[in-house]
């Protein structure tokens, strides 16, 4: 935890720099503190993104930004100043029983970011991603080694700016450091005397905290999602027919954030682009401003995936006749594309399936995937009658229809219940209000929904009743140890094995982990029984480019 601690302070003291200076050049005068320090979480972000695809993220990078950060103290030191003071007031300003609540929010939150992460995907991917950009930056072809590979997000690119690797190889805390910021703002629309019905619904965001939290201890680009978009919708609803230049930055950056950083969610761009043809008079000036964020990201996440996977838009495959030795082979993107559509349809058969039969199986899913699938169309099918008794009714109906036009494309892609988890939480906290009318009664429930969601932390939970996958039952909890010390990384504990395929050399975990993992194995690493998969019935190997790894990799064809 003491470890941590001292990371986030470093953390914050960056994303308070970045967010004045990124302030400076967009000219955003009124912002709310958390959201500064979100605003200097994607100029942070942008700028590691940047320095990807020439170096690695390790000590020159982080000499480059101890320097910056020092020149930005100097440049802004009368605004960092007055931004501390600020923080001090809002924080004294909250009455006790709020000031405790976030104490221990913070605490249990730190505690949380001790343990060893929950999420499969972090042993997947998440963890050799980060550690590929620590080392190399962007290399080519990467996908060629594993096919997830290629999902390198923008919250990976920021965790690999924020870890430390020359020091550490436990820190991986940037989602816990953007909980407890948010939960700042949350904290405070409750507390508000000034209380609006929307204000307070933003703040009801908490009674979702048993499932946030355990997506903080892993790099998790969901968290982010889940926690600024309520945010989001807050600022469309109350701002809709009246809003301020400074309001429709921060939603239009915030939206461009969170699909920078996970473009399953590109649908929420409809938010600012209603507001900005609504407003058009009033926002036109600055065009040139919104553009060049948003052609900045566009130009990065296009850049990114060609080099790590050869397809601009992957796994989308337009543009494929761009020649490139390290392209992705068809057959495995279609592979990728398949497995992740039945994923979310627990692998069973559906090729002949109509639609009516694949919605009947989708809502029957075992477990917690099919519950949350059959709250999300009750939310969609009892929503409507919500909207009759609501007098600021358009801006409800457009996230409605975004709502359901997601659900469309993902019913086409991958219909997971993380990737609407925000409409859910959105459209079901609206109906939660208007069934629970006291303010009182709300916020109890918010102290009894914190306090559940805090009990895996300490206390051992068979997960068996949520899931039926061997490799997800168990919650890691803390120990006494991790009061100074984080616990690793990784919670695959398997021994790895090099092997030689060719001239191709490689770590691989043993038979005890799942298909995809890797954990926190050695450079490079992927599962051998991945590579004789592929070798065996798509007849591809992955092989150097060259002789040296930040060369990157190619998909070797065999007969």
């Amino acid at each position: 935890m003491l470890i941590i601690l001292i990371s986030w302070i470093y953390i914050f003291l960056t994303t308070l720099n970045f967010g004045f200076l990124f302030r400076y050049i967009f000219k955003i005068e009124k912002c709310h503190a958390s959201i500064h320090h979100i605003l200097g979480l994607f100029l942070y972000t942008i700028i590691t993104c940047i320095f990807a695809f020439f170096i690695r993220i390790h000590i020159e990078f982080y000499t480059v930004i101890l320097i910056a950060n020092l020149l930005i103290i100097a440049l802004f030191r009368k605004k960092i100043k007055n931004h501390f003071f600020k923080l001090i007031l809002a924080y004294n300003k909250l009455n006790i029983g709020f000031k405790c609540l976030y104490v221990f929010i913070f605490i249990i939150t730190l505690a949380q970011s001790a343990t060893k992460p929950y999420l499969l995907d972090n042993e997947s991917y998440y963890i050799q991603t980060i550690k590929w950009i620590n080392n190399y930056g962007f290399v080519k072809g990467l996908a060629n080694l594993h096919m997830f590979f290629a999902q390198n997000s923008a919250w990976h690119v920021l965790q690999a700016g924020f870890n430390f690797p020359f020091i550490s190889n436990r820190l991986n805390d940037i989602n816990g450091f953007v909980f407890v910021v948010m939960v700042f703002l949350f904290i405070e629309k409750l507390n508000s005397k000034k209380q609006t019905f929307q204000s307070l619904n933003l703040g009801l965001t908490l009674l979702c905290s048993l499932f946030y939290f355990q997506f903080i201890n892993a790099p998790s680009p969901d968290l982010i999602i889940f926690l600024i978009a309520p945010y989001l919708f807050y600022l469309f609803v109350n701002k809709y027919n009246n809003i301020s230049r400074d309001d429709f930055k921060i939603l239009l950056f915030l939206t461009v954030f969170l699909c920078f950083v996970k473009v399953t969610i590109v649908t929420l761009l409809i938010l600012p682009f209603t507001l900005f043809i609504k407003h058009y008079k009033h926002l036109k000036k600055e065009i040139g401003l919104y553009s060049l964020i948003s052609l900045l990201c566009l130009i990065l996440f296009i850049g990114k995936n060609i080099i790590i996977s050869g397809y601009p838009l992957y796994p989308l495959k337009i543009f494929k006749s761009i020649s490139l030795d390290w392209k992705l082979p068809d057959k495995i993107i279609e592979f990728y594309k398949l497995g992740t559509y039945l994923d979310a349809l627990n692998n069973a058969d559906v090729s002949q399936l109509a639609f009516y039969e694949k919605l009947k199986l989708w809502i029957s899913l075992p477990k917690l995937d099919g519950f949350l699938n059959k709250i999300f169309l009750f939310i969609l099918f009892v929503f409507p009658y919500l909207l009759f008794k609501l007098k600021n009714r358009t801006p409800f109906i457009i996230i409605y229809l975004i709502t359901a036009l997601q659900f469309i494309l993902l019913w086409h892609t991958s219909p997971q219940y993380r990737f609407f988890f925000i409409f859910i939480a959105f459209l079901g906290i609206q109906i939660f209000s208007f069934i629970i009318k006291k303010r009182q009664h709300k916020i109890i429930l918010v102290v009894f929904a914190t306090v559940i969601g805090a009990v895996p932390i300490f206390v051992p939970i068979n997960l068996n009743a949520y899931t039926d996958n061997k490799f997800a039952m168990k919650l890691n909890t803390f120990k006494l140890e991790n009061v100074i010390h984080p616990e690793r990384k990784s919670k695959t504990t398997t021994e790895f094995t090099k092997y030689k395929i060719e001239n191709f050399e490689f770590y691989s975990p043993g038979v005890d982990v799942f298909f995809w993992a890797t954990g926190d194995g050695n450079l490079p690493c992927v599962n051998q029984k991945q590579i004789e998969y592929f070798k065996t019935y798509y007849k591809y190997i992955p092989e150097l480019r060259t002789g040296n790894l930040n060369d990157g990799f190619r998909s070797k064809k065999i007969e």
